[in-house]
C-alpha cells in the first residue's frame, strides 16, 4: 500500500505549481507577456485538477489504475514548471531577435503540455473521479498546545534511571563508561538526556559535554564539538573564532587540546548514537584515564560497541515496554487533559499491541490520536493499522502518521530528510528555505507573515511526533530541531518513493553511479561529502536535469560546485555547508545564470568576492554568506529587490550599494550604520523585523534610533554594537518599539535603561560600562525572560534584586562583572528563575544569601576562583 496516500502529495504538488505559475505572474510579466495567455489556461486546469484529488484519494485503495493516474498528475505538475521556467530563462539570455525561438519553443511545449492534461481528464472521467471541495485549515491557522508545557516523565524507565544515575555519581579509581543500549526508538536519548540534565549530577562533575557521533561521524566534529562546550568561547563571536582556529587544527592536537582542558578534572562526556567502537578508539587518547569518577556515556543500539572498551564499564539495557506502561505512555500522548473513557481504553489497549512495548512507535501513534476529535476517527487509526500486510513493526507504524498529515505539512516533513543524520536543523533556516521552495501558502485573510503560518506548521509536526525540538529559545519556542534517526530513515524511504527527493554519499573513490543511484530522477539532492573525496566532478553528472533544489555538507572546497546553466539552469535552492578550514577562494560568475535561485546559502564558504553577476539573481529570497569576513560585495547587490532575509557577515569589502532599493527586507545582519544612511535607505526599510547593526560613533547610533527603521513597528528583534572609544548618547527612541522581543546592546550606554520598552522578553548587555545598579530597573520589565549582564556591562560594586522583581525571568547569566562585590537578592524576588550563570566576577566571594529564597532554580553554573567554588560547595544544600 505504498501510494495509498499519494494524492495528498499530489495536492502539495499542484498547490506549489500553482502559486509558482502566480508569483511568476507577478514578477516576470516582461517575460510572460507573450505567453500571458497560455499560463492563465494552465492555472485554470491544474485548479480542476487540485479538485479532483480527494475523490481520488477515496479511490484509488480500490484501483490501482487511479493510483497511476495520481503520478501523472504529478509529472505534469512538473512538467508546467519546467515548461514555463525554462521559457523564461531562454529569453533571459536571447536578444531581441532571437526571442522568437524561445517563443516557438514554448508554443510546442504548450501543446505537448495541453495533450497530456487532456489525457488526464479523459481518464478522469472513466474511473468516475468527482470534483470536491479540498478541506484545509481556515485561513493557514492551526491551534497548538503550550510548547512550554513540562516534558512528560519517561514511562517504564524508572530503574534505569536510578540505575544510570547511580553509576555516574559512583567514585570509581579511574575513568569507566557507562552504555545505554536498546533498539531504536527504545528511548536511549531520553534516558540519557533526563539524567545528564538533572542538577545534582552536573554538579557532581566539574564539567560535562554532550555530542552526537552517528554512523557518518569524523573525529575532528566530536572533538570540535567537545572543546566548545568545555569552554572555547565565552561569546558568539569568541565561540565562532574558537571554530574557525579549531578548523584549522590536526586531529592529533585537538586531542592535545582537550587532554589539556580536562587534566585533573572529575568530566562527563556522553556520546550518543555511537555505532562502532572505532569511534571511540579514535578519539580516546584525549581523555585522561587516572581522574577518579569520570565517566563517558555511550548510547548504542550495537551491544557489541557497548562491551569492545578495555576500560571498566557498565552496560543498562533498555527493556521493552510491558502493556500497562504502554497505555499509560499512551494516554499521556493521546489524552492528556482527559479522563480515559472505557470505549477510550478498550481502543487505546488494541492500539498498543501493534507497538510491542516500543516508546517511539507509541508516541508516534499518541500524536496521531490526538489530532482525532471523534470516536470514529481514532477508531479508523485501528482500522488503517489492521490493514497493514506487516505487522508488529514500526515502518507501518511511522506510515501511518506520515499518511494522515494534512496535504500542507507531507513536503515539509519529507523535505528534512535532506539533512544529514542527527543534525540540528535551526528553526529559522528551515523556514526560509520552505519558503524558497514554495511550500508555504499565505493565508486566505493575508494579515500574516509566511514565517509566521511556517511556525505554526512545524509546531503541528512537533505535535504528531514526527519532528523533535532540539532546542528550544528564551521563550520556550522551538529553535533548532531533528527527527529521530528512525523517523529520519523512514523520511528518506518515502521521499525517495514519491520522487519528491534523495540523498547521495560521496566517498573516496565512490563509483559516482552508485553513489547517485538513487537520486537521479529526483528534483532536490541532499548530498554528503566524505573525508577523503576525491575532487571530482563526476557525481553532478548523474543529476535529474531539471534540478531544483542542492544542498550540499561537508564541502571542502566551493570549486567543487559547477555552476553551469545546463547542469543548474532551474535551481531554487542552493546551500552549501563547508567543512571549518577552508582555504580562501573565489565564487564563479556563473553564480548569476541560476536566475531563478531564491535560495543562496554560503555561510562560511571562505570566498573573497561576490561576483557582480550576483545582480541577476531577481528571484532571490535569501542570501547569506556570514562568516565569510571581508568578503568583497559588488554594487550589483542593490538589484536584489526581492530580497527578504539579507545576513551577511561582521566585515566586508562593500562598494556604497544601494541598500535603499531592497524595500522587502525583513532580516538585515550585520549592515553598518552608514549602509542605512546612505540614501535614507533608514526611512525605506520599514519591513524590517530582525536588524544587526555596527555603529561607528554615536551620532550614527542617534539617527538610525530615531528613524523609521525602528519606529515602523515592526522591528522584533535588534542587535548593535558600539566601538570602545564611543557610546549609545541615549536609548530613549526605544521606547516606542512595542514590539520589539530581544535587544542585544555592545558598547557604552551613557543614559539610564528607562526606555527599554515592556516588551522586551531577552536582553543582552555588554561593555555597556553602567554606574548604577541596573537591577532596579531591568528587574521592573515585566515580561523580560533572558537577561545576560556580559563583561563590563555594570562597573559597580552592588547589585540588589529587590521584592516581586524580575517577575517572569528564567535565565540570568552574569559575566565578566570586575567590580561587583555585594548581590543581594530579596525574598520573592525572581520567582520565576530557572537557571543561573556566574562568571569571572573576582571580587564576589559568596552567593547571595537571599538564594535560597528562589525556589524554581534547577541549574546553577559556576565559573570562578577555586575559593569561592570551595564556599560554594560547603554550603548546606
Amino acid at each position: 500500500m505504498a501510494e495509498i496516500f499519494a494524492s495528498k502529495l499530489a495536492q502539495s504538488c499542484i498547490s506549489e505549481t500553482m502559486k509558482r505559475l502566480e508569483d511568476l505572474q507577478i514578477h516576470e510579466t516582461g517575460s510572460l507577456s507573450i505567453g500571458k495567455e497560455e499560463v492563465r489556461r494552465l492555472k485554470e486546469e491544474l485548479t480542476r485538477i487540485f479538485l479532483l484529488l480527494p475523490d481520488a484519494e477515496k479511490k484509488q485503495e480500490e484501483d490501482y489504475r487511479v493510483r497511476t493516474w495520481i503520478a501523472k498528475v504529478i509529472d505534469a505538475a512538473h512538467d508546467i514548471e519546467d515548461v514555463v521556467e525554462i521559457f523564461i530563462s531562454n529569453l533571459n539570455f536571447s536578444n531581441f531577435i532571437t526571442k522568437l525561438s524561445p517563443r516557438h519553443k514554448f508554443m510546442i511545449q504548450f501543446d505537448y503540455i495541453t495533450s497530456k492534461l487532456a489525457d488526464i481528464f479523459e481518464t478522469q472521467k472513466i474511473f468516475q473521479i468527482q470534483s470536491s471541495n479540498v478541506e484545509r485549515y481556515p485561513d493557514g491557522r492551526i491551534s497548538f498546545p503550550d510548547l512550554n508545557a513540562k516534558e512528560y516523565d519517561l514511562v517504564g524507565l524508572e530503574g534505569s534511571t536510578k540505575t544510570l544515575k547511580a553509576r555516574l555519581i559512583n567514585e570509581e579509581d579511574d575513568l569507566s563508561i557507562v552504555s545505554i543500549c536498546g533498539m531504536g526508538g527504545a528511548g536511549k536519548t531520553s534516558l540519557a538526556r533526563k539524567v545528564y540534565e538533572q542538577s545534582d549530577v552536573k554538579k557532581h562533575f566539574d564539567c560535562c559535554a554532550w555530542t552526537c557521533v552517528s554512523q557518518q561521524y569524523q573525529a575532528r566534529d566530536i572533538l570540535s564539538d567537545i572543546l566548545l562546550q568545555l569552554g572555547w568561547g565565552k561569546t558568539i563571536e569568541e565561540t565562532e573564532d574558537a571554530r574557525k582556529t579549531l578548523g584549522k587544527l590536526r586531529v592529533r592536537d585537538m586531542i592535545s587540546h582537550l587532554r589539556q582542558v580536562l587534566k585533573e578534572k572529575r568530566y562527563l562526556v556522553v556520546l550518543d548514537d555511537i555505532w562502532e567502537i572505532d569511534a571511540w578508539n579514535r578519539v580516546r587518547e584525549a581523555f585522561p584515564k587516572e581522574n577518579r569518577g569520570s565517566k563517558i556515556v555511550f548510547t548504542t543500539r550495537i551491544r557489541r560497541v557497548a562491551e569492545s572498551s578495555d576500560l571498566p564499564s557498565f552496560t543498562i539495557v533498555l527493556p521493552l515496554l510491558s502493556d500497562e506502561e504502554s497505555f499509560e505512555l499512551l494516554r499521556k500522548k493521546s489524552f492528556p487533559n482527559y479522563s480515559c473513557s472505557p470505549e477510550l481504553e478498550q481502543l487505546g489497549r488494541e492500539i498498543i499491541k501493534k507497538c510491542r512495548g516500543l516508546p517511539l512507535a507509541i508516541v508516534v501513534l499518541g500524536g496521531l490520536l490526538s489530532m482525532k476529535k471523534s470516536d470514529d476517527e481514532r477508531n479508523k487509526v485501528l482500522t488503517d493499522l489492521n490493514k497493514r500486510d506487516v505487522q508488529y513493526e514500526l515502518l507501518p507504524i511511522l506510515a501511518l502518521s506520515y499518511n494522515h498529515l494534512p496535504y500542507q505539512l507531507k513536503p515539509l516533513f519529507l523535505y528534512m530528510g535532506n539533512f544529514p543524520e542527527d543534525s540540528e536543523i535551526p528553526k529559522r533556516k528551515l523556514i526560509r528555505l520552505w519558503l524558497a521552495e514554495g511550500f508555504l501558502t499565505m493565508p486566505a485573510s493575508g494579515n500574516e507573515a509566511n514565517s509566521t503560518i511556517a511556525e505554526q506548521y512545524l509546531e503541528e509536526l512537533i505535535r504528531r511526533n514526527v519532528v523533535e525540538v532540539a532546542k528550544r529559545d528564551h521563550s520556550g519556542g522551538v529553535k533548532t530541531c531533528r527527527l529521530h534517526d528512525l523517523m529520519r530513515d523512514f523520511c528518506i524511504s518515502k521521499a525517495r518513493e514519491e520522487n519528491f527527493c534523495g540523498v547521495m554519499k560521496l566517498q573516496h573513490h565512490m563509483n559516482p553511479m552508485a553513489a547517485a543511484s538513487s537520486s537521479t530522477s529526483t528534483r532536490r539532492i541532499g548530498v554528503y561529502f566524505g573525508s577523503h573525496h576525491d575532487h571530482s566532478e563526476a557525481w553532478v553528472s548523474q543529476f535529474h536535469p531539471h534540478l531544483r533544489s542542492l544542498l550540499c555538507f561537508h564541502i571542502p572546497d566551493v570549486s567543487l560546485i559547477p555552476l553551469s546553466k545546463e547542469q543548474f539552469g532551474l535551481l531554487r535552492v542552493l546551500e552549501l555547508s563547508f567543512v571549518r578550514g577552508t582555504t580562501k577562494c573565489k565564487l564563479s560568475k556563473k553564480i548569476g545564470d541560476l536566475i531563478h535561485l531564491r535560495y543562496l546559502g554560503l555561510r562560511a564558504a571562505q570566498i573573497s568576492e561576490l561576483p557582480a553577476t550576483i545582480g541577476n539573481l531577481r528571484n532571490l529570497l535569501t542570501l547569506d554568506i556570514r562568516d565569510n569576513d571581508g568578503v568583497i560585495v559588488p554594487e550589483a547587490l542593490s538589484k536584489l529587490g526581492r530580497l527578504i532575509h539579507l545576513l551577511l557577515p561582521l566585515t566586508m569589502k562593500a562598494s556604497p550599494f544601494r541598500m535603499d532599493k531592497l524595500t522587502n527586507i525583513q532580516t538585515l545582519k550585520f549592515v553598518e550604520a552608514a549602509a542605512l544612511i546612505r540614501n535614507d535607505a533608514k526611512s525605506t526599510l520599514v519591513r524590517v523585523r530582525n536588524l544587526g547593526i555596527q555603529f561607528k560613533n554615536s551620532e550614527e547610533a542617534r539617527v538610525i534610533l530615531e528613524s523609521r527603521i525602528v519606529k515602523s513597528g515592526c522591528l522584533q528583534s535588534l542587535t548593535m554594537s558600539m566601538p570602545l572609544n564611543h557610546s549609545f548618547s541615549s536609548l530613549q527612541p526605544l521606547t516606542d518599539c512595542t514590539t520589539l522581543c530581544k535587544l542585544d546592546v555592545t558598547g557604552k550606554i551613557q543614559s539610564d535603561l528607562q526606555s527599554l520598552p515592556p516588551s522586551l522578553t531577552k536582553l543582552v548587555l555588554e561593555g555597556s560600562d553602567m554606574k548604577e545598579d541596573p537591577m532596579k530597573v531591568l528587574e521592573k520589565l515585566p515580561n523580560l525572560k533572558f537577561l545576560r549582564l556580559g563583561s563590563s556591562s555594570y562597573m559597580g560594586a552592588e547589585m540588589t534584586c529587590s521584592v516581586g522583581g524580575f517577575p517572569v525571568l528564567e535565565i540570568l547569566e552574569l559575566k565578566g562583572l570586575s567590580e561587583v562585590e555585594v548581590w543581594k537578592i530579596d525574598q520573592s524576588a525572581m520567582p520565576s528563575l530557572k537557571r543561573l550563570d556566574i562568571e569571572d566576577i573576582p571580587k564576589l566571594r559568596m552567593l547571595p544569601e537571599g538564594i535560597q529564597f528562589v525556589k524554581t532554580l534547577v541549574e546553577l553554573n559556576v565559573s570562578m576562583c577555586q575559593s569561592f567554588v570551595d564556599q560554594l560547595q560547603g554550603e548546606d544544600s
